[in-house]
């Protein structure tokens, strides 16, 4: 009984965290959403409306998942939808900090048929944190992404 428990308990959980990550296709998939289909899309993974930001060039919204309620800053997933990023025509950023979900996605890409055409070391100009740095494309498609030590961003996004 004790054993059919446990078993229970673990299939509960893990069923449950591989419902809050993202696939490459599926990040594709809500950067051509609106965004009343990509906010129903990701409240239903259990992420929930952080901030909104507008300007000229972007109008982006950013979602979090398991926000801390001790400083309301740090989460342990994001992902920003943008209805209007600079010349993109999509474009949507995805934040983790599980190394198994990002060699995933990093998998998906190279199967996907992106081809790896810049790498090296990224210094953030606004915060001096530094990262590594690859970009993949595939026709006007470009996945970025930044890994340093604090987590995994991963950005889709197509040009105009």
């Amino acid at each position: 009984m004790r054993l059919l428990f446990t078993f229970s308990f673990v299939l509960f959980f893990t069923t449950i965290s591989i419902g809050q990550s993202f696939t490459l296709p599926e990040l594709i998939k809500m950067s051509m959403m609106n965004l009343d289909d990509f906010d129903t899309y990701v409240s239903s993974k259990g992420f929930a409306f952080f901030e909104g930001k507008e300007d000229k060039n972007i109008k982006e919204v950013t979602y979090s998942y398991d926000l801390s309620e001790i400083d309301k800053t740090s989460a342990s997933k994001w992902i920003s939808f943008y209805q209007k990023c600079f010349d993109y025509k999509y474009f949507i950023s995805y934040t983790t900090f599980n190394i198994t979900e990002y060699l995933k996605i990093k998998d998906q890409i190279k199967q996907s048929g992106f081809k790896l055409t810049d790498s090296g070391v990224f210094k953030n100009s606004i915060n001096g944190h530094s990262s590594n740095h690859f970009e993949y494309r595939k026709g006007k498609s470009i996945v970025s992404i930044y890994a340093e030590s604090r987590g995994y961003e991963i950005n889709y996004q197509v040009k105009n």
